[in-house]
């Protein structure tokens, strides 16, 4: 792993610091595990904002809505 340097405010390091404790994680694992949360929110709405804007642009395209219903489920892959 690559050591960065991030600064934080006091009262959102206080935040990290009880959630990672609460946890049972280190400062850095708290960390690393919400940037992987936001950046796996990101990603699902930026596919959302996608495929809204394919529909809006030609709503009769049932290839990528069977598609979209056949989905079973987001993320844990």
């Amino acid at each position: 792993m690559k050591n960065v340097q991030i600064s934080f405010d006091e009262d959102l390091l206080k935040l990290i610091d009880q959630f990672a404790a609460s946890s049972q994680l280190t400062r850095s694992a708290a960390v690393r595990e919400a940037v992987k949360t936001w950046i796996r929110q990101e990603e699902i709405k930026k596919f959302e904002d996608e495929w809204i804007r394919k529909l809006n642009e030609n709503p009769e395209d049932l290839v990528d809505s069977e598609a979209w219903i056949k989905a079973e489920k987001w993320g844990d892959e």
